[in-house]
């Protein structure tokens, strides 16, 4: 199938990530990349719609080991579906991933090995490890610039791995929600509060260990995130030699970790000149509730923003966000900072 215009969806993956793109390649064939497949309901409600009528995907990326970036694709790779899909390549960073019963929480204890049933179903699937030190990946003029995880994130992530097995991440809890307390605050005064996040890098190694990187298609970038650290990404654009007087120029930003409180700081927002920011919720779940708003005003009052109309996407309807988590945005946030907030999930 031939294609001249990059597509995407960012999917409704409920308080997950799932993203389809179809691109072209130098000779202007489709090139389709599926990145996660959010929460296990995510597969049910909306990936199997999409994935329904392709015959082949040739990059799928699982970026970590979260549930509610994983457990739809478990769910794809044991639906019959799978049968019709070519699979030419899958880029993951685990080396021992399985599913519990309920599919909300990604767990070693029990369940299917994921390795072997990608194994099992798509045998002639090229497995790749990713990090930075393969700096940049290109794919039939398609190319991937890594960012996220570092080799030593990956290390550190098999050698805490028979730890990790011991622990009830539900139990794990960190801040990453929205206070409430701050839907008072003006967007401008909140901007310039400190980034201060709960954890270090080396204490959230799930989301450190994030597959995260820049696409550049023939017609498009993005910068996707997943749900990577800033410290991260910052370090990796500055060795890019990206700075505030050099920043990174995309068309669009997959914000990290659904908009949430520790994932996005203004240093980072001062490496990237963008107009399109993607947060990808539906508010987040009774334990967390996202997108932050403090990280909405890092974004709109970021120091190195261009003049131009910021717009921030959100893949769920913002009525129904708002019944859900409360007036994160209001009528007086939109009356300054020339910035909008839009429902879209296709572009």
């Amino acid at each position: 199938m031939t294609r001249t215009k990059t597509e995407f969806n960012i999917l409704h993956a409920f308080h997950g990530d799932s993203i389809l793109i179809k691109t072209f390649d130098t000779n202007l064939h489709e090139f389709v990349i599926l990145i996660d497949g959010g929460t296990a309901q995510t597969f049910r409600y909306s990936l199997k719609e999409q994935l329904k009528d392709l015959s082949h995907i040739n990059l799928l990326i699982l970026t970590h080991i979260d549930s509610d970036h994983i457990a739809g694709l478990i769910s794809f790779l044991k639906s019959s579906l799978i049968n019709d899909i070519k699979i030419d390549e899958i880029w993951m960073n685990n080396p021992d991933l399985v599913e519990v019963s309920t599919g909300e929480l990604i767990s070693v204890r029990q369940g299917d090995n994921l390795r072997n049933l990608i194994l099992e179903k798509k045998p002639g699937a090229k497995l790749s490890q990713i990090s930075t030190k393969d700096k940049s990946i290109n794919r039939s003029g398609i190319e991937f610039t890594i960012l996220s995880p570092t080799l030593e994130i990956v290390n550190k992530l098999y050698e805490q791995w028979e730890l990790l097995r011991l622990i009830d991440k539900k139990k794990n809890k960190k801040n990453i929600s929205s206070n409430k307390r701050t839907y008072l605050q003006s967007l401008e005064e909140l901007s310039t509060k400190p980034f201060s996040p709960d954890q270090n890098v080396s204490n959230d190694i799930f989301n450190a260990s994030s597959i995260s990187f820049i696409l550049k298609c023939p017609d498009i970038s993005l910068l996707l995130l997943a749900d990577s650290r800033p410290e991260i990404i910052s370090q990796s654009l500055r060795g890019l030699s990206y700075h505030e007087q050099n920043p990174l120029v995309v068309d669009f930003v997959k914000v990290s970790h659904h908009g949430s409180l520790n994932n996005t700081s203004q240093e980072l927002l001062s490496l990237i000149v963008c107009n399109n920011y993607l947060i990808s919720t539906n508010g987040g779940t009774a334990d967390h509730i996202h997108p932050s708003r403090e990280t909405i005003a890092r974004i709109v009052y970021n120091s190195n923003r261009s003049d131009k109309l910021l717009k921030i996407y959100f893949n769920y309807n913002l009525i129904d966000l708002k019944n859900r988590i409360g007036d994160f945005i209001n009528k007086i946030d939109l009356k300054h900072g020339n910035w909008s907030a839009e429902s879209q999930n296709r572009f």
